[in-house]
């Protein structure tokens, strides 16, 4: 019984354009390097938290707006703590990837790419080192499959200053 349950779902699967389940298991993953720019603030004051991405070689990931809403998209998601807030993040510009069996090009960022969140330190913030949590989300795609998406936490640590 269980045997002819698992064989269904997989020729549900199959029928229904899903990747096999053994290239959903192996989701490339991204290399990811958090920086702050400046690394000290003071009160009152602005930083940019960067994450750098990079991909695998014939890699690329959904970009934060993909075309099509079946599609996971990338995000940078923060937990700012108190006296910390996001005032905006930038993504690059997507890129066109053609995959098979799409009609239309998916929207991607590929190879290398920087993620920039500003945030801004309240002046009532104490001095000291501030760590700023954060999780980077994203679906990786070749130019067949799309793999299952990955949550990868990331964190930064400001320096506010006396």
């Amino acid at each position: 019984m269980i045997r002819r349950h698992a064989a269904t779902l997989l020729v549900v699967g199959l029928l229904a354009g899903a990747p096999p389940l053994g290239a959903q298991s192996r989701a490339p993953k991204a290399v990811l390097t958090p920086t702050v720019d400046p690394a000290t603030v003071r009160h009152g004051k602005s930083a940019k938290l960067l994450l750098k991405v990079v991909l695998p070689e014939e890699i690329h990931i959904q970009s934060n707006k993909p075309r099509d809403p079946a599609f996971f998209p990338t995000a940078l998601v923060l937990t700012p703590p108190a006296g910390v807030t996001v005032t905006s993040t930038t993504y690059p510009a997507a890129v066109d990837l053609k995959q098979e069996g799409q009609d239309a090009p998916l929207a991607v960022f590929e190879k290398t790419f920087t993620v920039v969140a500003t945030v801004a330190v309240a002046a009532s913030a104490k001095p000291g080192d501030l760590v700023v949590p954060g999780r980077f989300d994203y679906q990786a795609c070749d130019d067949k499959v799309c793999y299952r998406p990955i949550k990868t936490a990331v964190t930064w640590t400001l320096t506010v200053a006396p």
